[in-house]
């Protein structure tokens, strides 16, 4: 039963794209809290992934307890902790995309009482990606799962987080696949409930798609 589930082929291959994200000044920087929030509501939705979601990346540096740039920030130049938590707190799960976390950060900031001024300033970044083929397919679960196990990350963080957090689908590349090609729903919707704004180690990531769909499979 196993073996058949993942050796089944389909007609429509899994196709790996990947991305690399180049950044880019965004020409904003901030000092206060007042001044994040207005930069926040005025820089692109790039900037945004950049910011929360890049940080997936363990060359993009942020420390494992804070998720993304601006609750680092919030913590190391405007000791605020509290506040710190609240925002890497905030929620990248499905069918929330790069607007949504936008508008999540700024409630949370409006909230805050915080009137320091920094040292130093949080600089926006935002970045325009570069996709490319990378020529990998898959016509089965079983070789979906070998690619995921072995292909660059750039390509899992390109399917999974960053074409549905900026609104090119509705829901991951990976889950939407399994979905249509096999009716593995099981599988696809545990999928999409992983939440990737948590993770600042790619390879953390792979892990855990690897061993959820795995885990689903052998139960």
């Amino acid at each position: 039963m196993v073996s058949s589930l993942l050796d089944q082929r389909v007609r429509n291959p899994f196709e790996f794209y990947a991305a690399y994200y180049p950044p880019i000044n965004a020409g904003r920087k901030a000092y206060t809290i007042e001044e994040l929030m207005d930069s926040i509501r005025k820089v692109d939705g790039y900037s945004i992934f950049y910011h929360v979601f890049h940080p997936i990346f363990s060359s993009h540096v942020v420390p494992y307890d804070l998720h993304n740039d601006f609750a680092f920030w919030i913590r190391d130049e405007l000791h605020d902790e509290s506040l710190a938590y609240k925002v890497s707190d905030v929620e990248g799960t499905e069918p929330r995309t790069v607007e949504q976390v936008r508008d999540e950060i700024l409630k949370i900031l409006e909230s805050s009482q915080n009137r320091t001024r920094a040292n130093k300033p949080f600089h926006f970044i935002s970045c325009r990606p570069v996709i490319y083929d990378t020529g990998k397919r898959a016509w089965s679960i079983g070789e979906f799962i070998d690619v995921v196990s072995s292909i660059t990350m750039r390509s899992v963080v390109y399917h999974f987080v960053f074409r549905r957090v900026m609104g090119y689908s509705s829901r991951n590349d990976f889950s939407t696949w399994l979905e249509q090609e096999f009716q593995a729903s099981a599988i696809a919707d545990r999928l999409s409930k992983i939440d990737p704004q948590t993770y600042v180690n790619e390879e953390v990531l792979r892990e855990d798609i690897l061993s959820l769909i795995e885990r689903v499979i052998y139960s």
